[in-house]
């Protein structure tokens, strides 16, 4: 279905004059309210239905401005230029430069069904600009006509309203909306629609007008927010606890409140960039069967709302950075440049990506040293750097592998292809022999002889290791991985009684002599 422009409106020329008759509204399976949704003229009201959180769960002016920062983030300057000359303008410059794929936005499915049940003109009604606004109407093809936002009006508020009040009249026509904004166009429609997942908006809006009918969407719970800062997460970070527990000096508080701090900092700090590529990646999320699920993806959170906690998560960072060592904080911040240059280039380059990912791992460890001015090993930094590669192939591997059995050759936003597997499969269970020859080679060292009353023991360690990388390089072969392998070993019970029986060793290294 094409939709010609003409002013703020677009229509479908052989549905556009169309309305349909009582008894066409009858024979539908519809609510009383559709079955006598007369305007005082006699005539039947159409039905006004708002886009960006009513039909949609997302707000396509946000939408297209991350993806327009993504493809290049100086735009944001150019953003603030085009605001002086307006909000319709700006909203005009940023859909000229980018395409939203609408078959893959979080759609209200319960208002879709309510539109399809009707035989009345439905007309999309929406402060989005008219580019955007049509792609998400052709999609779904159930639009007689839309009326949206151009270069010159935002149609939202006093504008919405009285551009339908122009072309319908005073109570000529029904009205679905979601947010305060939608408060001045209702008073001039017909019959209230509201889409509300917030009980708070409902209860003002029910204030001031009396709905035909609610459309309650599910609200936002504590596990929301906890899986969209994404806590399961934070156990990577134990990792600066590394260089501390092979320093021996367990009864040493004050390394252990600084170390403490430092894990609670870096978390808050990687919970941030785990929401800004949330937000960056929404398109290609949700296009993947695991992904598609996460807060933002899904529309169980806005934008909006992820913007906030993006605030109050680096307002945290900042609070706690004066109780931090400077060498800490500059690890920090290697951190946090490192993950934006992921998030907005570095992932889409095959190779490069799994190397920046291992880097950040052995950055947690390189802080973990610098919070306690504690020497790095060599050997510590080897086998971190060459584990965690294995681990973030075996990431990338997992995932071509669902592209593969959903008969898929590539994957979007990613440099990788099916064909890639062999390869990256190889370079992947390599990475982790190595690391593994690199413990073997540290165990025989002398400072091991040194710390250890019996350092044979620890050899037991390195089969345990090749258990645990074979395994879970097979179980990635098969499909199974669900696309990350740190979070599989913390659920998976095998995983969890390897690492005891490894602790066990090194405790048995530490203490069987004493003992004896």
């Amino acid at each position: 279905m094409k939709y010609i422009r003409h002013s703020n409106s677009f229509a479908e020329p052989k549905r556009q004059d169309h309305i349909s008759t009582d008894s066409d509204i009858l024979d539908k399976d519809v609510s009383a309210l559709d079955r006598y949704s007369k305007n005082t003229a006699g005539k039947v009201c159409p039905l006004c239905v708002d886009m960006d959180g009513t039909l949609l769960k997302t707000d396509l002016l946000f939408e297209s401005l991350l993806k327009l920062v993504k493809q290049n983030p100086l735009f944001i300057f150019l953003v603030f230029i085009w605001l002086l000359k307006g909000k319709a303008y700006m909203k005009s410059q940023i859909a000229e430069r980018v395409y939203i794929a609408a078959h893959t936005l979080p759609y209200n499915q319960e208002v879709i069904e309510y539109i399809k049940r009707n035989s009345r003109k439905t007309i999309l009604v929406t402060g989005s600009n008219w580019r955007l606004a049509a792609e998400v109407a052709e999609h779904l093809g159930i639009f007689h006509d839309v009326i949206a936002s151009d270069e010159h009006i935002n149609l939202t508020k006093s504008n919405k309203r009285n551009h339908l009040v122009d072309r319908f009249g005073e109570n000529g026509f029904d009205y679905i909306g979601n947010d305060k904004d939608d408060w001045a166009v209702w008073t001039a429609a017909r019959n209230v629609l509201i889409v509300s997942k917030d009980n708070k908006y409902l209860r003002e809006t029910q204030k001031i007008f009396t709905p035909t009918k609610v459309f309650k969407l599910p609200g936002i719970t504590f596990r929301d927010f906890i899986k969209a800062i994404r806590v399961h997460q934070w156990v990577k970070n134990l990792l600066i606890f590394i260089p501390f527990l092979l320093e021996h000096q367990l009864n040493n508080f004050s390394d252990i409140r600084v170390l403490l701090l430092g894990f609670f900092c870096l978390s808050f700090l990687a919970s941030f960039t785990y929401i800004i590529n949330d937000l960056l990646d929404l398109e290609s999320d949700r296009q993947n069967e695991t992904k598609k699920l996460r807060a933002f993806a899904s529309g169980k959170l806005s934008i909006k709302q992820g913007l906030a906690i993006m605030v109050l998560l680096f307002a945290a960072v900042i609070a706690m950075t004066p109780l931090l060592p400077t060498s800490f904080l500059l690890v920090l911040g290697a951190y946090f440049i490192s993950t934006l240059s992921y998030s907005f280039y570095f992932k889409s380059v095959a190779m490069l990506d799994v190397c920046v990912l291992a880097s950040l791992y052995t950055l947690r460890v390189i802080g973990g040293g610098f919070a306690i001015d504690s020497e790095l090993s060599f050997w510590l930094l080897a086998f971190s750097m060459f584990f965690f590669l294995s681990l973030a192939l075996a990431k990338r591997v997992s995932e071509l592998e669902n592209l593969k059995q959903q008969q898929r050759q590539s994957s979007n936003g990613r440099s990788y292809q099916v064909v890639d597997l062999p390869m990256l499969t190889s370079a992947g269970v390599s990475s982790g022999i190595l690391s593994i020859a690199v413990v073997a080679l540290y165990i025989n060292g002398e400072k091991v002889l040194q710390m250890y009353p019996l350092p044979q023991a620890l050899w037991l360690i390195c089969p345990l290791l090749l258990y645990w990388i074979g395994r879970v390089w097979m179980i990635t072969a098969r499909g199974e991985m669900h696309e990350d392998p740190i979070l599989f070993a913390i659920r998976d019970h095998t995983s969890i009684l390897t690492a005891f029986f490894a602790v066990l060793v090194i405790l048995s290294a530490l203490t069987l002599p004493i003992l004896l």
